[in-house]
C-alpha cells in the first residue's frame, strides 16, 4: 500500500497509533481555517442543541460547548480513535452532559426527527457513502428553520494534493449545491467562501423550511 492510500485511509478513518500521534495533529492543524469559518457561520446560541457528524478531536466540538449554557451538542464519530481523544479533550464538558460524544456510523444510528437547531460536518462529505441518503438524514433531524452546514474544500483544490480519490470523493462547488437542492424540505441554499492561507474554505449552508421531516 503506497502512503497515499494510506494517509487517505486515515483520514477517512483514523486509527492506532498513528490516528491517535499524527491525524489528530493534521486534524487540528489543517482544519483550523475551516474550523473558525464553520463556527463563525454556524453562530451558535446559548440554547442551541447541536450535532456534529464526524467529531475527529472534538477540538471544534468543545469551542462550540464553552458557548452553551442550557443548550447542548452531540458528536458521532466512527473512528474509535477519534473518540477516545475526543473524550479526552471534553472530559469536562461530558461531565456535565453538556456534550454527548458517541461511537457509530451517523447513518446507522437512531436519532429523534426535529430536534436539532443545527447540524455540521468539516470535511467528511468525501467519505460519505450516500451522500444524498446522509444529508437527507440530517435535514430530517433538524427543528424547522433549523441550519446544516458541511465545511468542506473544493475539487480543483483537493486535486493537488496527494489523495487517493478511490478514498476521497472530491465535489465541486456546484455538485455540493446540488447534493444540497436534492432534497425540498430545504427552503434555503447557499454556499459562502473564505480565503485562507493555502486554501479557499468553503461552508454549504442549508435551512430547513416549516415541513415536517420525513417519517
Amino acid at each position: 500500500m503506497g502512503f497515499s492510500t494510506y494517509f487517505s485511509k486515515q483520514a477517512k478513518k483514523p486509527s492506532g497509533i498513528f490516528g491517535r500521534l499524527f491525524m489528530s495533529r493534521i486534524f487540528d492543524k489543517g482544519n483550523l481555517e475551516l474550523n473558525n469559518f464553520v463556527i463563525e457561520t454556524l453562530a451558535i446560541k446559548k440554547s442551541d442543541h447541536v450535532l456534529e457528524i464526524g467529531c475527529g478531536t472534538g477540538s471544534l466540538l468543545k469551542r462550540i460547548a464553552n458557548e452553551l449554557e442550557n443548550g447542548s451538542i452531540e458528536g458521532i464519530d466512527f473512528s474509535k480513535t477519534m473518540i477516545s481523544v475526543a473524550k479526552n479533550k471534553n472530559k469536562r464538558h461530558v461531565l456535565k452532559k453538556k456534550a454527548i460524544i458517541r461511537l457509530g456510523n451517523f447513518d446507522e444510528l437512531r436519532f429523534e426527527n426535529n430536534s436539532y437547531d443545527k447540524i455540521f460536518s468539516v470535511n467528511t462529505i468525501y467519505f460519505w457513502n450516500n451522500p444524498v441518503s446522509t444529508i437527507s438524514k440530517a435535514i430530517d433531524l433538524l427543528k424547522a428553520d433549523g441550519m446544516m452546514v458541511l465545511g468542506f474544500h473544493s475539487k480543483d483544490e483537493m486535486e493537488r494534493m496527494d489523495l487517493d480519490e478511490n478514498i476521497f470523493q472530491l465535489y465541486s462547488l456546484q455538485d455540493v449545491r446540488n447534493l444540497l437542492k436534492t432534497d425540498k424540505i430545504l427552503k434555503e441554499v447557499e454556499i459562502i467562501s473564505k480565503k485562507g492561507q493555502d486554501k479557499v474554505n468553503y461552508c454549504a449552508i442549508g435551512i430547513k423550511g416549516n415541513q415536517e421531516g420525513r417519517l
